[in-house]
């Protein structure tokens, strides 16, 4: 073999394997890129988005207190104009709830937890409050109630939930919130995308069903979020938990588990976001107490000053 010829076998061994190493790296995930172990770092972006989470319910309470409670004009504008958009922080938090609780060491006493919390609320507010004077702020499901239920339901349901894959999990959660989101139509239904069950009109004529979304005109909650359909966004993040959480599961049949989180959403982005996001539960709890304590002092500092 001549010398030139060795020079051309050479330089293309270099090129093949520089080709091989072009494809290996395309299939390998950048380090900078994907954290190499998910569970073993704290996933600062939940912390954050329901931090964002908070600050709306936060002030969309305050709002709401100011314009009915204190007759504040700018009050209950705002509170007016942000109301449309309650809906959507209001569901991000829900499946945060969810995500959090497929990625939570004791999901049972997490449930256990939340229910002792939401039945306290419901005795705060039904029975101590209007014999303190305090009317209208009855909460008979809340959201914490909903979190509650659907904790518990989740904890001891686990094994059941496990045996759906995690993507055929989320299409199936997310088509069941559509689903049974007409039953707080009136009159009431299962259905969408123009197919439509027609469910009984005696459903809207108690309340023995409440929590179900199922209740008739004169039921009244401050805070109302029956489990039909609301649920289902629980259910739907712990599906989208189980995408990141490198479970192993026996089935095969589109697992996505082993794909960690991108590197970004352990990294901290607003230390203001995420600490609310890590008190969330305190929080939601103090709020309202605090404003109407504020509130009420500063009507009492302008009636002196008037």
């Amino acid at each position: 073999m001549h010398l030139d010829d060795f020079d051309l076998q050479e330089l293309e061994n270099r090129e093949k394997s520089r080709i091989g190493d072009k494809k290996i790296a395309l299939l390998t995930p950048e380090p900078g890129l994907w954290a190499q172990e998910p569970n073993a770092r704290r996933i600062e972006l939940v912390d954050e988005l329901r931090g964002v989470c908070v600050l709306c319910m936060v002030c969309y309470h305050a709002f709401f207190i100011l314009g009915t409670q204190f007759d504040v004009a700018w009050g209950l504008a705002l509170y007016t104009f942000f109301r449309p958009a309650q809906p959507a922080f209001a569901a991000l938090f829900i499946l945060i709830s969810g995500f959090c609780a497929r990625l939570s060491r004791d999901v049972k006493k997490r449930a256990f937890l939340l229910t002792g919390i939401a039945v306290s609320i419901s005795v705060l507010t039904m029975l101590v409050l209007p014999a303190l004077g305090f009317e209208d702020m009855k909460i008979e499901f809340g959201v914490l109630h909903l979190l509650a239920a659907s904790t518990l339901l989740f904890g001891f349901g686990k094994k059941f939930f496990d045996i759906i894959p995690a993507l055929p999990g989320v299409i199936l959660c997310l088509g069941l919130f559509f689903f049974f989101a007409p039953v707080s139509q009136d009159p009431p239904y299962l259905g969408m995308l123009g197919f439509r069950i027609e469910l009984p009109q005696a459903l809207c004529q108690t309340n023995a069903l409440f929590f179900l979304g199922f209740h008739n005109p004169d039921f009244a909650s401050w805070d109302y979020f029956p489990l039909l359909p609301y649920m289902f966004i629980f259910l739907f993040g712990t599906y989208v938990g189980k995408l990141t959480k490198n479970d192993q599961a026996k089935t095969k049949l589109l697992r996505l588990e082993d794909l960690p989180l991108p590197n970004f959403c352990y990294r901290k982005h607003s230390a203001f976001f995420g600490l609310l996001g890590r008190h969330a539960l305190p929080i939601y709890l103090l709020h309202v107490p605090v404003f109407y304590g504020l509130f009420y002092l500063a009507r009492g500092i302008a009636s002196l000053g008037a």
